[in-house]
């Protein structure tokens, strides 16, 4: 498991997280990844209003994140609790249901839920969240299903990083040159996984080469991303990457893609 720097600003155990209300508890946690939390809110409302398996696939990368930043706390007394690794299998286990039991449709409501479970496996603890009945959509549901399938499939032959690098052609030191850091650090991330503060570009950029790989023939991906347009000020898409305009390229990408914007 990655031992990731956490952002928060006072140095706290995960014992912290199994006192008093829930409601403190998912406080606390969301502001230990203020990012996942924003990125799972925007990733909800897509989900909720009928997204596609590239949606699915950034849920599942935000949710896992979530879930290792959790178990990554340190512990007063490791040794009164389950392994850390243990209890991030058995909430990574669990994340096709969390949509459907969040008390909000947001990030906020599944990080709560994520928070209510880890208290229940590693504090024995009794879980306050329950199912929400009421705005369950069975053939959504099945869809989603079968969705999280194909995104685990896909997650045990490579991660999103690789995935990446593998459709659009990327070496290490392309990537480190995208990401702004030294390819070391990427040939390490490779293996023990990206630090939080970078999962959201390397997703939006994972999900670029996605919507390329299936709406493009083989090998064009490639070409694509280093090919100049008029559209990106006559820059390609690995420099607007390169200088932080990932989110708007991602945008653009699946505006481009949208058939049903000219139906």
């Amino acid at each position: 498991m990655v031992a990731w720097e956490l952002p928060y600003p006072i140095a706290m155990q995960v014992e912290e997280l199994f006192v008093g209300e829930l409601g403190e508890a998912s406080r606390i946690a969301c502001e230990l990844m203020p990012d996942v939390t924003a990125a799972l809110d925007q990733v909800m409302l897509r989900l909720a209003s009928g997204g596609d398996r590239a949606v699915v696939r950034r849920y599942a990368l935000f949710v896992d994140t979530a879930a290792q930043t959790l178990t990554s706390l340190p512990a007063r007394d490791a040794s009164a609790l389950p392994p850390a690794e243990v209890v991030y299998q058995l909430l990574r286990q669990d994340r096709v249901e969390l949509p459907w039991v969040a008390p909000t449709r947001d990030g906020i409501g599944l990080v709560t839920v994520l928070v209510d479970r880890m208290r229940g496996f590693a504090a024995g603890l009794p879980q306050q969240c329950v199912r929400a009945s009421h705005d369950i959509d069975e053939q959504r549901f099945r869809w989603f299903l079968k969705s999280m399938a194909a995104v685990e499939l896909e997650q045990e032959s490579g991660s999103p990083l690789r995935r990446a690098m593998t459709t659009l052609g990327l070496s290490s030191s392309e990537m480190a040159s995208l990401m702004g850091v030294k390819r070391q650090a990427v040939d390490k991330w490779l293996h023990a996984g990206p630090p939080i503060e970078r999962v959201q570009k390397i997703g939006a950029i994972a999900e670029i080469a996605d919507i390329l790989r299936y709406r493009l023939r083989d090998g064009m991906p490639a070409s694509v991303v280093r090919r100049s347009a008029e559209a990106y000020g006559d820059r390609s898409m690995l420099e607007l990457i390169a200088e932080d305009k990932h989110e708007w390229l991602l945008r653009s990408v699946r505006e481009s893609f949208d058939y049903s914007r000219v139906a």
